[in-house]
Formats: structure tokens, C-alpha cells, sequence
């Protein structure tokens, strides 16, 4: 659902990064916590889901793109922390240039870098940023529906999404340890 953003909302708003289309993405307050993800195109913003880009990724869930797709999210989430890094945000934009549709793939990395930064300041969080590897290899590398995947994590603990992660060999290396006494 969109609506039409006033200068209350501009004002405690914090800027993510421009799209190639002109578009935006800002965080700010959403129904839990001031790190929702907007997207604002013409004078309109709407809170974006991991669901919907889960969708527009898993077209690249085929083939060599998939593997393309997740080599450069990796990228991006090796850089992560807890603010908007302005030169990856440009890097991003660049690196999106190298598919056939740089605006959508764009919207993809952005959103999930977004999405990680928000992860990494939630105070409960305790996965951070690897909530959305999980989320982002399901969908490109083994699969999943993006709308099982966008969800997978509710209800679930975190000791049994750390599993999760351990078994794709990107959390900890102490999971096969575990395993083996």
C-alpha cells in the first residue's frame, strides 16, 4: 500500500540511495522500529517486503545469473555495518550495470543492502545481516519460493536459524564440530 509522503515524513526520513530510474529508497518509521525500508516514487513511498524482492530475484534463480546475482550480494554483504555506506550504495548502482536489467537488479541489491544495515541495528537481532544470506540463498541458490523463503524465519528461534546458516557453511565453522562430538 503506498501513500503520499509529506515533509514530516522527508524529515525523519534517512536517505539509502537513489535508483537508476529516479526512484528512492529511505528508511523510516515503520510499524515496529524506525528502520523500515521505503520506496519513494513520485511523491508516494511504500514499505517494501522481502517478499516482493525476493519475487523479482528469483527470475535470476536459473543458470549462470543466479550464481552472478549471489556472488555480487555477497560482495555487497561483506561490507555491511550498521550505517548507509554511500561509495558501496555507488557500487552497487555500478555493479548492476552488468546485467541485462540494471534497474531491476539494482532494486535487488539495494533493497538487501538496506535490509542488512536494518538487521545490524536491531537490538534483538541476534543473526543480524545473516538473516537475509539465509533468505537470499534460498531463493537464488536452492530454490525455495520466494514467498516460503521471505517468511521462513517466523517462529523459528535463533539457535535453530544459526543451524540453518552452519549447515550452508556461512555462520560459524564450529557447526561440524558440533556434529562430530
Amino acid at each position: 500500500m503506498s501513500f503520499i509522503i509529506n515533509e514530516n515524513f522527508n524529515t525523519k526520513s534517512t536517505l539509502i540511495g537513489h535508483l537508476l530510474d529516479g526512484s528512492r529508497f529511505v528508511f523510516s518509521q515503520g510499524r515496529f522500529d524506525r528502520w523500515c525500508i521505503f520506496h519513494i516514487r513520485e511523491h508516494k513511498a511504500h514499505a517494501v517486503r522481502d517478499e516482493e524482492v525476493f519475487q523479482v530475484m528469483s527470475h535470476y534463480a536459473f543458470g549462470h545469473a543466479r550464481f552472478m546475482l549471489y556472488r555480487d550480494f555477497l560482495n555487497i554483504f561483506n561490507k555491511v555495518t550498521n550505517q548507509v555506506n554511500y561509495d558501496l550504495v555507488e557500487k552497487i548502482a555500478y555493479m548492476s550495470k552488468a546485467y541485462p536489467k540494471p534497474q531491476e537488479v539494482q532494486f535487488i541489491l539495494l533493497f538487501l543492502y538496506a535490509g542488512m544495515i536494518a538487521e545490524e541495528n536491531k537490538e534483538k537481532a541476534i543473526l543480524k545481516k545473516f538473516i537475509k544470506r539465509l533468505g537470499v540463498h534460498q531463493v537464488l541458490i536452492e530454490g525455495m519460493s520466494p514467498k516460503v523463503a521471505a517468511n521462513y524465519s517466523r517462529g523459528k528461534g535463533w539457535r535453530e536459524l544459526q543451524l540453518e546458516c552452519d549447515v550452508r557453511g556461512f555462520y560459524s565453522n564450529n557447526f561440524f564440530s558440533l556434529m562430530s562430538a
